[in-house]
Order: C-alpha cells, then structure tokens, then sequence
C-alpha cells in the first residue's frame, strides 16, 4: 500500500468504522492468533499498547463543511461527547488555512477564537495517547452573511 491508500476497518460486532492512512503495509497474514503486517522493508507484529515505543496518538478529522450555507460563517466553539474527552486536542481550520487550537474549557467544551472566518471550516480532535470514545461533536457556527470578511 501507498501513503495514500486508505484502510478501513469495520467490527462485526459494534460496526464502529475506523479508517487508516499512511500505512506501509502490503498484505497481512494471522499465525498463532496473532496479526502481522508485510511491508518492503520486513515483517511487523500488529498490537500492543505503542507503535515501537512510542505513544500512539489517534486523530481525527471531520469532513469540510459549509454548514448547509454559502455565507460566510465563523466557528466558535464546539462540544464533544463522550467517554475521555478531557485529554483531547480540538483544532478548526477555514476553507484551506492553517489548523487552528481551540480552548478546552471543561466538560468537552472548546472555545474557538473570533480571528478566522471563511464559507467552509473543518475540524480536527487529536488524541494523548489515553483510551477515549466521541459520541457526537456539535459546531457553534454564527453566520456573518454573504460579504467577504
């Protein structure tokens, strides 16, 4: 597989979809109940808790969205839900700008700041390494109307 192929991973029994990207891997195979990954430059074990040591950190990055609306708009903030939620890193970008940090500010409750607006945003949640489950994330979007700001 290429930098650019997309896995996709989808459990019979919760059907919680997770796909993967940049994976070096170009077949697998199962031995004695555990998983391994062929890639050009030799054989790996899949599992564990790290990749080689170091901390797994899991992102997440939600689909570009105009928020049903040509106008241009400005996020605020955003709620997550879920299980873990308060180790997590919520970003926002508009249109193609730069990814953006928002505040935590408890309770899966992340200000945005007032310095970015566009007709498109998208958002990002980055994990610390430590177990978490999203339910839901809710946008605060305010709508600034058709001029260019």
């Amino acid at each position: 597989m290429s930098a650019n192929t997309l896995g996709l991973s989808l459990p019979a029994d919760s059907l919680a979809l997770s796909q993967y990207t940049n994976i070096p891997f170009t077949s697998f195979f199962q031995m004695d109940g555990k998983t391994y990954g062929c890639a050009p430059d030799g054989l790996y074990l899949i599992g564990g808790d790290d990749d080689a040591g170091e901390t797994i950190r899991p992102v997440i990055e939600g689909p570009k969205t105009d928020a049903g609306s040509d106008a241009y708009k400005r996020l605020r903030g955003a709620f997550v839900a879920g299980r873990g939620v308060e180790g997590l890193t919520f970003s926002t970008r508009q249109g193609e700008g730069d990814w953006r940090e928002a505040l935590a500010v408890g309770g899966g409750r992340f200000a945005v700041g007032r310095d970015s607006a566009g007709r498109d945003m998208q958002w990002r949640i980055e994990g610390d390494g430590a177990d978490f489950e999203i339910s839901s994330v809710t946008l605060d979007v305010l709508n600034l109307g058709r001029a260019r700001r």
